[in-house]
């Protein structure tokens, strides 16, 4: 009864444009359209960590048609999938490529735009620390680096994630949260500085679910 309930929220939650997929939920979709503000007029080369279904990818592509963009998965599947959406909606300036966020091919300095959403929540801290750095690696100086991650110090949403296995079985296990504070500690001795944050899903910035974070390089 409960995952039928959740099945059935899950869908009349998504954005028109996104029922049905496999992220197409609310949560997912509020930060995909406020990260595709935040990229609003930017050009260059840009990397997306985390293909995924290829829902955030693709609007990326139609929004800036100045980007010429790269975005990695390790599924072939999603790559599929992505390859489909790309085949069926035109967007020719995407690139996509089976790889490791954490050992990238690609040379030091490539882009101007690197982001990483929705992909967190499926990766402990030590290995989301070794995709920072090597986002830092490609990243160009000047570049921008976006990235969201689910907070832990939302007591609901931490709870939501425990429980999720009663009423999601579709999702991947475990689910990560992490302490804003020690997301800055880390985030200062990769030498990444933020420059600004977007809170999603509460109104005191302590406890929102999720925190979308724009960093630099530091020079």
């Amino acid at each position: 009864m409960i995952k039928k309930l959740y099945s059935w929220l899950y869908k009349m939650t998504a954005r028109e444009d996104e029922k049905g997929e496999y992220s197409g939920g609310i949560i997912q979709g509020a930060i995909r359209e406020t990260v595709l503000g935040l990229c609003a007029g930017i050009s260059g080369k840009a990397l997306e960590v985390g293909t995924g279904a290829g829902l955030f990818l693709i609007k990326l592509a139609l929004h800036n048609p100045g980007l010429k963009i790269w975005s990695i998965d390790t599924s072939d599947e999603f790559l599929d999938a992505a390859a489909k959406k790309i085949e069926e909606k035109g967007p020719g300036n995407i690139h996509l490529l089976h790889q490791d966020a954490q050992d990238m091919s690609f040379d030091d300095d490539s882009f101007d735009l690197v982001i990483c959403i929705n992909f967190f929540i499926n990766t402990d801290m030590e290995s989301a620390v070794r995709v920072l750095k090597e986002i830092k690696r490609v990243s160009r100086a000047s570049g921008r680096i976006i990235f969201e991650f689910r907070n832990s110090r939302n007591a609901l949403f931490r709870l939501k994630y425990k429980l999720a296995k009663y009423y999601d079985p579709s999702a991947p296990y475990p689910l990560y949260t992490y302490d804003p504070g020690r997301f800055d500690n880390i985030l200062e001795e990769l030498g990444l500085k933020v420059i600004g944050k977007k809170y999603i899903g509460f109104p005191i910035r302590a406890f929102p679910p999720i925190i979308i974070v724009e960093a630099q390089k530091r020079c």
